[in-house]
């Protein structure tokens, strides 16, 4: 929901650590593995219930997420970086709340909710960029990506955030679950409801 605003305040930053790292010969692809192994270090110590150090590993993965597009802005972005990015992350969301059945089998209600609920907003995330696309249509969503970033009220910050609370407040994890769950369907009727006016508009002027 406030991604854009997040982006302009850490872009800079990022930007600058960005440089550093090109003059290292860091590549973004490089980083984007990194992040993902980073998440799956996350993913071990939330199973072995050790949830401070799954909360470093967390953001560990989240600033490489933000590294690596930073440093394809600078170098030039391309496809495969884009498809590497998107399906890593897509995996390690979809990772994370499973391993909570490990702490507590009792979370399998709640993980499974969630989990679809997160395949609602990654369909209707990567659908609304094919629509975009394919019908050439022109939106300005006020930040750089390799496609259009379809918004709602469960974007990369709100992850965060939850995921976070997750980890801090583990024996709540049901109903963070069950809240997070609910506003992922939200952005899911949100962006069905944005894809089928903006067919409908471009029909109308077609």
């Amino acid at each position: 929901m406030i991604d854009s605003q997040i982006n302009n305040i850490l872009k800079p930053t990022l930007s600058e650590i960005a440089k550093l790292f090109i003059k290292l010969g860091v590549k973004a692809n490089h980083v984007t593995f990194v992040g993902f192994f980073f998440g799956i270090c996350c993913l071990y110590f939330i199973v072995n219930s050790l949830f401070i150090y799954s909360i470093i590993f967390l953001f560990l993965n989240r600033f490489c997420d933000g590294l690596d597009g930073a440093i394809a802005r600078i170098k030039g972005e391309t496809d495969i970086g884009a498809f590497y990015d998107i399906i890593l992350d897509f995996l390690f969301y979809s990772s994370f709340p499973i391993a909570f059945i490990f702490v507590d089998l009792n979370n399998s209600y709640s993980v499974c909710f969630l989990v679809l609920s997160f395949v609602a907003t990654q369909t209707t995330f990567l659908t609304t960029a094919w629509i975009i696309e394919k019908n050439k249509i022109s939106i300005s969503d006020g930040h750089k990506k390799s496609f259009f970033y379809s918004g709602g009220i469960t974007e990369g910050f709100e992850t965060i955030i939850f995921f976070t609370l997750m980890l801090f407040f583990h024996e709540f994890f049901n109903y963070i679950s069950y809240i997070f769950g609910i506003l992922c369907w939200i952005t899911f009727f949100m962006r069905v409801n944005f894809v089928k006016n903006i067919l409908k508009t471009k029909k109308i002027v077609n």
